[in-house]
């Protein structure tokens, strides 16, 4: 399976790309580049010290049986990132199953990234970096 992430500027373009996919392939996801950070002194009353930092726009997960070159290839590097899902092993890191990703997008990102859903199944190996 051939996973492709891309980024909608607008929630109605989200929606019409994952209605063209059909939800069966395609869902929309966050992606989340830096966690919330929490002082948890006080177990009953956690304080938020840093919010969690999303990446603009909207994100769509399509899996699909090949790489797509039509959505690799969306203007603006809409396609973010592409993935082989049947590749991922116990001492794969995220930078083994990359097929693709947008050049806007630095090594830092993909060791600290993650999606805030991800498909059944993929067990991708978000924010493990190589030693």
């Amino acid at each position: 399976m051939i996973d492709h992430l891309v980024r909608c500027a607008t929630q109605e373009d989200a929606d019409a790309l994952e209605a063209e996919y059909g939800s069966w392939c395609a869902f929309q996801t966050r992606v989340v580049l830096i966690d919330a950070t929490w002082d948890n002194t006080d177990p009953e009353n956690p304080v938020l010290v840093s919010p969690e930092v999303t990446a603009s726009g909207y994100h769509v997960w399509i899996a699909l049986d090949a790489l797509s070159e039509t959505l690799r290839d969306l203007p603006d590097n809409a396609c973010r990132l592409i993935g082989d899902r049947s590749i991922i092993g116990p001492d794969i890191t995220w930078h083994d199953v990359l097929l693709y990703h947008a050049p806007d997008i630095s090594d830092e990102v993909l060791d600290t990234a993650m999606c805030d859903r991800v498909p059944f199944g993929s067990h991708y190996p978000w924010r493990r970096v190589r030693a």
